[in-house]
């Protein structure tokens, strides 16, 4: 009986412990973001909508080299393999700044001008 106990208590601790690698580690509030360059091979440049970053998270003016085009608020998407295929540039969104950057895809190596500061996300 003891045994089965024991075998009991460590199957809760395990599954205990595996709970906490699912939680989200998501940060501040709700944000409202655009999709504003969807570049070849991810490089993915996001606009911030509505809400508040600190002004180290973007920047306030980004001009694409490629067309010309001038962002305001824009950052590159640091994560993209999270990022839904379903959002189509130019959609709004909303999205919580995230810690966890888990890219467990495949992106080509061509290259599309993005903002140098970068944020990982998680769209709500």
């Amino acid at each position: 009986m003891k045994n089965a106990a024991r075998i009991l208590l460590l199957i809760g601790c395990t599954f205990s412990l595996l709970g906490f690698q699912c939680e989200k580690q998501v940060n501040g509030p709700l944000l409202k973001g655009k999709l504003a360059v969807n570049g070849i091979c991810s490089n993915i440049t996001i606009t911030l909508v509505e809400g508040n970053l600190d002004p180290g998270q973007f920047e306030n003016n980004w001009t694409d080299p490629t067309t010309g085009i001038t962002y305001q608020n824009a950052f590159r998407l640091a994560n993209p393999c999270q990022f839904p295929s379903h959002i189509r540039e130019g959609n709004e969104f909303y999205f919580r700044v995230t810690t966890r950057v888990n890219e467990t895809c495949a992106t080509c190596l061509a290259y599309y001008p993005t903002p140098q500061t970068a944020l990982a996300i998680q769209v709500e």
